[in-house]
């Protein structure tokens, strides 16, 4: 647990990384927005097979989601590791978000960072399984974001100021 902590303070101490922010409806919209177009997007890239593009816009989609979560509680982050680092120590910990739900993300964006530099056959059949999950993310997360309460908000915001 200290090493989590750890790394969430590294985050707190970043430019770019964790930040307590506004919560901001609009912004919630926004990224739910953003994640249903990449679902869309994902959709034509299966259809056409282009496996870079359907890599890129499941991830984005998951991502996104995930985002207006933050959004919803009001946390910043533009630091991709640490976004997912703080959705495991913040809400999955806090049992607000399922294991799953984290697990699915963090597997998502080391498939897309091992096709995207290392090998761009790298594989085809984890991004069809990535993308395949896609959809039930988002609308798990999406009623997340819908249902999560101003008392678990207040807690998980409490709980970065405490870091």
């Amino acid at each position: 647990m200290k090493e989590k902590k750890d790394n969430l303070r590294w985050c707190l101490r970043q430019a770019k990384g964790l930040q307590l922010s506004e919560k901001n409806q609009n912004l919630v919209e926004v990224y739910l927005r953003k994640s249903r177009s990449a679902l869309n997007m994902l959709n034509a890239a299966i259809e056409k097979q282009e496996y870079e593009w359907i890599l890129d816009t499941s991830y984005y989609a998951k991502y996104f989601a995930i985002y207006a979560l933050f959004m919803k509680v009001g946390i910043k982050c533009e630091i991709h590791d640490c976004t997912i680092s703080a959705l495991k120590v913040l809400f999955v910990e806090e049992k607000l978000v399922p294991y799953d739900v984290y697990d699915e993300l963090k597997k998502s964006k080391e498939l897309r960072i091992g096709a995207l530099y290392y090998n761009k056959e790298f594989g085809k059949k984890q991004i069809i399984i990535r993308a395949n999950k896609t959809a039930d993310f988002c609308l798990k997360v999406e009623e997340i974001v819908e249902n999560i309460s101003e008392a678990n908000i207040k807690k998980i915001r409490e709980k970065i100021a405490n870091l």
